[in-house]
């Protein structure tokens, strides 16, 4: 979190709040929920599972002091039917164990909104190292030929002794949950761990609703970057920035005394002014398609891709990474004025953009760049560092608040009118069956 990830974003029912928060401070809930529970059920059971951790403990589950036996009961517990374990007893030694997080406090970002942050830890059983490897050298050992000339009998052995070359492979993930805008965000693009998310979620009371990125006109991904494309400004600077690139190396072409438009045209291929100030520049990885008939270009350079689409009438963006900003005019240190661009948002603009099996939108490759330049400003001027719940509640409200931004200004580049309903939205369920309009 904090940098450039992916993230996988689901409705929230407002209304699941109570549930959640009461939820939240069941200790034996909370048990079974945990990262605790879980560990002990992958260790114990060999199968996968998924626990939580409070956003600022991520390790918590490394402070328990549980025996053996008492693992063996809370995984007992962990992997019991819901409603089973919902009137289950554990003993109290386990549920006063510090291993695990209790309370709506304890994973609250925010004293007075309805934020909640926590890692979900995902435990999944996986080869510890190369076992053909594994298995070949226990055969020199053991039979003293290769494992390709062992007899069935001798095979089943040397297997049985590479068992223990699995290990449980631990990957973790922050969650952020904003009841107050009704959804939640996962930093990941793993679809069964996503999925293990909104299980362990709504088992502890949140109504996860399945959404997704829709604009009413097909392939509207495409649509939107080719009609940023056709409005661009600075279109003779990035003509002239792609013919210098054709005929000097990149350490060759001089660079512009213009500060701000030298990192357009080295950055981007297009730069658009939406009404409402909002900057939008399209950047590699892009891929452009060159003929109707014909299959994309995977391009990076912004000043090559400004060449592709030069070269025929039929050319058009297929792919391509979008970075919002806002033009802010400074004072300069001698006393002078200067214009600077301060990110939003980047992110990736392709036919990925949903999961509709898990009814995911998705944010891949997003990043807010300025938002740490303004964390680690604030701390020079303040001369005070953050605490871990306002580092989280800060992330928390920039994205949120960049993710509107992102949705308004796909529907002022679409033209949609204010009553039609677009952006990231419930998914429709008709006859068992997801309906999206889903880009491609």
């Amino acid at each position: 979190m904090f940098g450039r990830g992916n993230w996988a974003i689901v409705g929230l029912g407002k209304e699941s709040l109570e549930a959640f928060s009461i939820n939240l401070a069941d200790p034996l809930r909370m048990a079974v929920a945990s990262q605790l529970a879980a560990g002990a059920v992958a260790r114990l059971y060999g199968s996968d599972a998924t626990g939580i951790n409070p956003y600022n403990t991520p390790r918590l589950d490394e402070e328990q002091e549980l025996n053996l036996d008492q693992q063996t009961e809370l995984a007992r517990h962990a992997i019991a039917d819901q409603e089973e374990g919902a009137t289950a007893v554990l003993a109290a030694e386990i549920l006063e164990c510090p291993g695990f997080g209790r309370g709506a406090e304890t994973f609250q970002i925010h004293p007075e909104l309805p934020w909640f942050g926590l890692w979900a830890v995902y435990n999944e059983w996986k080869n510890a190292s190369d076992l053909p490897s594994i298995k070949e050298g226990r055969s020199y050992v053991l039979l003293e030929r290769p494992y390709k000339f062992l007899q069935p009998t001798d095979k089943r052995t040397v297997d049985d002794k590479t068992l223990d070359a699995t290990a449980i492979s631990r990957t973790q993930v922050p969650v952020l949950l904003d009841f107050q805008q009704g959804r939640a965000y996962i930093e990941s693009t793993n679809k069964k761990l996503i999925h293990a998310v909104i299980v362990a979620l709504t088992r502890l009371g949140a109504e996860i609703v399945p959404v997704a990125w829709n604009y009413p006109q097909p392939n509207w991904t495409e649509a939107i970057l080719n009609q940023l494309y056709e409005r661009t400004q600075f279109r003779d600077e990035f003509a002239k920035r792609a013919d210098e690139a054709k005929r000097f190396k990149e350490s060759e072409i001089e660079k512009l005394e213009d500060r701000e438009m030298e990192l357009i045209v080295s950055k981007f291929f297009s730069m658009t002014e939406l009404g409402t100030g909002v900057w939008v520049g399209i950047s590699g990885p892009a891929r452009i398609r060159l003929h109707e008939a014909a299959p994309p270009v995977a391009v990076r350079n912004p000043a090559m891709a400004t060449t592709l689409l030069d070269l025929t009438a039929d050319a058009n963006i297929v792919t391509g990474s979008l970075t919002l900003q806002e033009c802010v005019t400074v004072t300069t240190k001698s006393g002078g004025e200067r214009n600077i661009r301060r990110d939003i948002a980047r992110f990736d603009l392709n036919e990925r953009i949903n999961l509709t099996e898990i009814g995911a939108a998705m944010l891949r490759g997003f990043d807010m760049a300025s938002h740490k330049k303004d964390v680690f400003r604030e701390i020079r001027e303040t001369r005070q560092v953050p605490t871990i719940p306002q580092f989280w509640g800060a992330w928390l409200h920039q994205l949120s608040n960049a993710v509107r931004t992102i949705e308004e200004s796909f529907r002022e580049v679409l033209e949609l009118a204010g009553e039609e309903q677009a952006g990231i939205i419930p998914m429709q369920i008709s006859g068992g069956a997801e309906e999206t309009r889903n880009p491609g």
